[in-house]
């Protein structure tokens, strides 16, 4: 075990010494859409710096890798609350369950929303007295089956819209994964495409001025809003048990992120867990400038045949107040 944290320390600092990950890729930043995607949806896989496409932990793990569907016993059921910055709440929950055989399938929904907000304008900077609405929502089915007994994979569509002020924007989306025990320990090893999609716009058109070059004069055009690309992110990583006892283990996961909208950057998280029932987590992305240290924790309660699971997770944020997040979840 020694050998093994030796490696990944001397990779980990390498990789920042030598600025594995320079600039490349930060030219894409705010290039894409439905952002509200890319919140970690889970306070457990938070906790672990989110380094969790290689683990099968709960219903929310299909979220990040729809290839662990296939890798529960249990009927699973999981629900968080996020406390965004801005007063902006993120609630989301997922089930999973097998349905025949080695057929598995799942359901999860997603939305982002605040408060209605007064409008403002340059002479009512009190309030005008109308509201207006903004949310992002998703809608997911997902189907997964375990082909052999240590190779599963996943596949979800969803569906996404968004809603500002009455303006609206939709478009359908796919995730993609596969969940491989390697046979080596407890080793296994996994990669998932997410929100891979159509480029989306708002419904509707707009009026601007633009200045006219035969005359000389500004004129008014009505034009479409401009199309961009949604969040994809290919996630490939792997994770193990790197400390073992009868009642105890650390677990270990590293994981690469390759999103279409920012650089690329590394995950990793770790794991305690005592007799089943108790866990500690922790997390650090390399090349990250917000969310880069998590911690977490974690309980298991047996209730007759139902397992209870509470967890908490935090991020920090560098620039904005630090979200919290709370996930309760049951197997059954």
């Amino acid at each position: 075990m020694r050998k093994f944290l030796l490696i990944v320390l001397v990779s980990i600092t390498a990789v920042q010494g030598q600025n594995f990950f320079p600039i490349l890729g930060g030219q894409r930043v705010g290039t894409s859409i439905f952002t509200f995607l890319k919140i970690g949806v889970s306070a457990r896989a938070v906790g672990m710096g989110e380094a969790v496409v290689a683990l099968q932990q709960d219903a929310a793990s299909v979220y990040y890798n729809p290839g662990t569907i296939a890798q529960f016993d249990q009927t699973e059921f999981s629900a968080s609350r996020i406390q965004w910055p801005a007063e902006i709440n993120y609630d989301f929950f997922s089930i999973t369950r097998n349905i025949s055989g080695r057929h598995y399938a799942g359901f999860s929904f997603g939305i982002l929303h605040m408060a209605p907000m007064e409008e403002t304008t340059e002479y009512l900077p009190h309030g005008s007295g109308s509201y207006f609405v903004y949310q992002d929502r998703f809608i997911a089915l997902t189907y997964g089956a375990r082909m052999t007994d240590r190779f599963s994979f996943g596949i979800t569509l969803k569906q996404v819209e968004e809603n500002l002020a009455g303006r609206t924007m939709s478009t359908a989306m796919l995730d993609m994964g596969t969940f491989y025990w390697t046979g080596f320990k407890s080793l296994r090893f996994s990669a998932s495409l997410s929100h891979f999609g159509p480029q989306a716009k708002p419904d509707g058109t707009f009026e601007k001025n633009v200045l006219d070059t035969d005359t000389g004069e500004e004129k008014t055009v009505t034009t479409e809003f401009e199309s961009f690309s949604p969040p994809t992110v290919f996630r490939v990583g792997a994770a193990m048990e790197i400390w073992q006892t009868a009642q105890q283990s650390i677990l270990f996961s590293l994981q690469l992120n390759h999103p279409v909208d920012n650089a690329e950057n590394i995950s990793t998280g770790l794991e305690y867990n005592y007799g089943n029932m108790f866990f500690l987590r922790g997390g650090y992305k390399i090349n990250k400038e917000e969310e880069n240290v998590s911690f977490g924790a974690g309980l298991i309660i047996p209730i007759g045949k139902l397992k209870l699971r509470v967890d908490y997770g935090y991020a920090n944020f560098n620039h904005l107040s630090d979200p919290q997040r709370l996930s309760l979840g049951l197997a059954f």
